[in-house]
């Protein structure tokens, strides 16, 4: 007599947890904002030829979830590094991201795609067990299309700076650990006028004096 409404009873049970659930195992990326600061707030930074290039490595996991909806970034072995350009010449300059390299003991790093990044940095992510009074649940996350959409938005890449004005963006990073900034530095090949696509000289900036910067805004 009391099988089959034990049995509805737990059926609809099961049916109203896994409508609420989800909302918490499937709970989306958050795009946090960013813009850059003052030049001058920047402690790491080269000026050449009218170009002002400012670099700020976000080194640790508190600095990079300021920015970006993760809290161990670094610890999954990706370093954002936002770069801010200042052209105050009277002509346009080109930028191009994926030229540009950190260098270290390690060697040269060449910056990550925003999908490479974001595939480090959530990886393991595929899975949520929802424990409970029944058998464990395997929830099959989606993909993190909320979050690739946020590392290409902040993603440098390729851009020209017109004239007095100034542009940033992040670059990603494979780093090991933490102290990965501790002897790096920010190399730029090349920069290039777009009144006539001759190049200005390269930049290569110490990241030290940006390991104790002021949070990002």
């Amino acid at each position: 007599m009391f099988n089959r409404p034990l049995c509805i009873s737990r059926r609809s049970w099961l049916l109203a947890f896994l409508c609420v659930i989800p909302v918490a195992a499937y709970a989306g990326y958050k795009a946090r904002p960013w813009k850059p600061g003052a030049m001058e707030s920047y402690p790491a930074q080269m000026s050449s030829q009218g170009v002002t290039i400012a670099v700020l490595p976000l080194h640790a996991d508190k600095l990079a979830e300021q920015v970006f909806d993760k809290k161990d970034m670094v610890t999954r072995g990706v370093m954002p590094v936002a770069v801010i350009v200042s052209n105050g010449n009277d002509f346009p300059v080109r930028i191009e991201g994926e030229t540009i390299q950190l260098v270290s003991g390690d060697g040269q790093f060449d910056t990550l795609s925003p999908c490479e990044a974001v595939a480090l940095v959530f990886k393991g992510d595929k899975a949520v067990y929802i424990g409970g009074p029944l058998p464990p649940i395997a929830v099959r996350k989606p993909a993190k299309p909320d979050a690739l959409e946020d590392f290409e938005h902040k993603f440098l890449g390729t851009r020209v700076v017109p004239p007095k004005t100034i542009v940033a963006g992040f670059l990603y990073y494979r780093v090991r650990g933490s102290d990965a900034a501790k002897d790096a530095r920010i190399y730029i090949p090349r920069l290039l006028r777009m009144d006539g696509n001759s190049p200005l000289l390269f930049f290569e900036i110490d990241l030290l004096p940006a390991l104790s910067p002021p949070p990002p805004r």
